[in-house]
């Protein structure tokens, strides 16, 4: 995640943009930029939004749309990476010290089905859906954004326990992907296909309990 908000942010800002409180004046502009964005994504579609209206929406000019994102594909990534960090900001899979595995990874886990159970994630998820029939790039920059981020995190999580000899991982991708797989449940399906238009708070817990409970008896050490 470091490196892609590194990628998205380090190099935008214009010689003559200056720290204001200790951050570049070039950062604000950009959280409004991906904010009308990521509006302008969900209810228009990728295909229905054009940079023109994101600037209209952001209250900037097109020129300095271009002069922070250079295509409406570096959009959609930096939009994708910037409604992550609100459900997850950075330090989120960082260990606590005096808490156990099994409250840790409770904890991410209730975040982790936080984003994937959330209205955000579920018009994402049907946008990609929808321009699934145009082609795989726009999925590409979704998976690169968002998913494998988030699984590159996870893997560090769980790496960290395992060198404490609290779990024992032969493969930390394939176990990564079952936690996710796991806290996705039938929940995610039904909400993706609008079965049911939420989840009870009751419901999300039950699933992390379960999701824990079965990743634990599968690896933990």
């Amino acid at each position: 995640m470091e490196r892609v908000l590194t990628k998205v942010f380090g190099a935008c800002c214009d010689q003559d943009d200056s720290p204001q409180r200790g951050r570049p004046r070039c950062n604000e502009r950009n959280k409004s930029i991906l904010q009308a964005a990521t509006t302008l994504f969900m209810e228009r579609g990728f295909g229905g939004t054009s940079m023109d209206a994101v600037a209209k929406e952001a209250g900037v000019s097109k020129q300095t749309v271009y002069s922070h994102f250079a295509a409406k594909e570096n959009l959609f990534s930096a939009a994708i990476t910037h409604k992550i960090e609100d459900y997850f900001p950075l330090g989120d899979f960082d260990t606590k010290g005096d808490a156990s595995l099994e409250e840790e990874l409770t904890l991410v886990a209730t975040q982790y089905s936080n984003l994937l159970m959330s209205e955000d994630s579920m018009a994402v998820f049907r946008l990609l859906v929808s321009e699934a029939p145009k082609g795989s790039q726009l999925a590409e920059i979704f998976w690169e954004a968002g998913p494998e981020v988030m699984l590159r995190r996870l893997i560090g999580f769980l790496s960290k326990w395992q060198k404490k000899g609290e779990l024992n991982i032969d493969n930390m991708e394939k176990a990564a992907s079952f936690m996710v797989h796991q806290l996705k449940g039938h929940l995610h399906f039904e909400l993706s296909i609008g079965l049911i238009d939420k989840v009870s708070d009751e419901e999300l817990r039950d699933s992390v309990k379960d999701s824990v409970s079965t990743f634990l008896k599968i690896y933990q050490a």
